[in-house]
């Protein structure tokens, strides 16, 4: 595998894909953490906020938590991001590079793409999806302020209340053992992997529709992933709300999807509420996904080119070479 020299040591080409990632993923998360609170809100029907809207809910969490009220659960979203952003972008370059070598016929375009950001965003969800799950958790939490205790009281006074992270992780491990910890996944794996694949696949196609001139430049690379994160979250977007409620589905009395598999879950929130409901706080999804998008990949690119991560017509694949006895010799790269 190519290495680079950094710092005096030498830090091979997955690693520095991991590094740019991980970095990419957390900037582009803190940015929009008060609009992905809300959201989170909106979708799992917290009483609260019903019928707020975007403006009446940031002043609800204003008047009720204060302005550290807006970054509730970002801890646990940055600690998830970090692993997620980072395996997912070095998985989409190392799965991209393994079928390109498995199958030295295939063509290079956005299909390709298609179906290695697919299995990509399908190995990250499965890595890092605990934390996603605590994430929604301490989300989905209130907090009055300068109350001493969290109020989750709906109407069970004995509603579980969590101190952070490590407490989330520990006391929903020690009730529901490790299926508790993936409680809501199904969904997550039916919406990533479209998703993942779709992202790449709109992202790699209109970027074709670019001048060759600019297609290195930052605002066109901006503009064709915002698109491109647009379409896929629109696609998917139901089976994102399904997810939330199904992970929140212990601290909501309220709740419909209780004990549902995914896609009986989806029907039963259209019988009890709504179609609609399968796209609350999509628009403010899409508010989300612009700066996200925009931010993910300038930082993104700006690490690559730091870390001296080639391209991907550049990046090396790795054949392995027989000897004369037939035995594995020394591999060679090939670009």
């Amino acid at each position: 595998m190519e290495e680079a020299e950094r710092g005096g040591w030498a830090v091979p080409l997955a690693v520095r894909e991991l590094i740019a990632g991980g970095v990419a993923g957390g900037v582009a998360k803190c940015a929009v953490a008060p609009l992905e609170r809300v959201k989170i809100l909106l979708q799992t029907r917290r009483a609260e906020f019903r019928g707020s809207g975007l403006v009446g809910s940031f002043r609800t969490i204003y008047r009720t938590e204060g302005p550290l009220g807006f970054y509730r659960g970002n801890g646990a979203s940055v600690a998830r991001i970090v692993p997620y952003a980072a395996l997912h972008y070095m998985a989409y370059e190392e799965y991209r590079r393994w079928i390109i070598h498995g199958f030295p016929n295939v063509q290079q375009g956005p299909v390709l793409d298609l179906v290695a950001g697919s299995i990509a965003g399908g190995t990250a969800v499965l890595s890092t999806y605990p934390l996603d799950l605590v994430r929604t958790k301490l989300a989905y939490q209130l907090q009055v302020k300068g109350a001493v205790n969290l109020s989750l009281r709906e109407s069970k006074p004995s509603e579980q209340v969590y101190k952070g992270i490590l407490d989330c992780l520990k006391t929903i491990y020690r009730q529901n053992g490790l299926k508790g910890l993936y409680r809501g996944m199904a969904p997550s794996l039916y919406g990533i992997f479209p998703y993942s694949g779709l992202k790449f696949y709109f992202y790699e196609k209109m970027k074709t529709h670019v001048p060759e001139e600019h297609r290195k430049d930052i605002i066109p690379k901006l503009a064709c992933g915002s698109v491109a994160g647009l379409l896929g979250q629109t696609i998917t977007y139901p089976l994102d709300v399904v997810r939330r409620q199904m992970q929140v589905q212990a601290l909501s009395s309220s709740n419909q999807v209780k004990g549902k598999e995914t896609f009986r879950s989806l029907a039963m929130i259209v019988k009890h509420q709504g179609w609609k409901q399968l796209f609350s706080g999509l628009s403010i999804n899409y508010l989300k996904v612009v700066p996200s998008a925009a931010l993910g990949f300038t930082v993104y690119d700006s690490m690559r080119d730091w870390l001296n991560v080639p391209s991907r017509e550049q990046a090396p694949v790795v054949v392995p070479v027989l000897s004369e006895d037939g035995s594995d010799a020394a591999p060679v790269h090939s670009s």
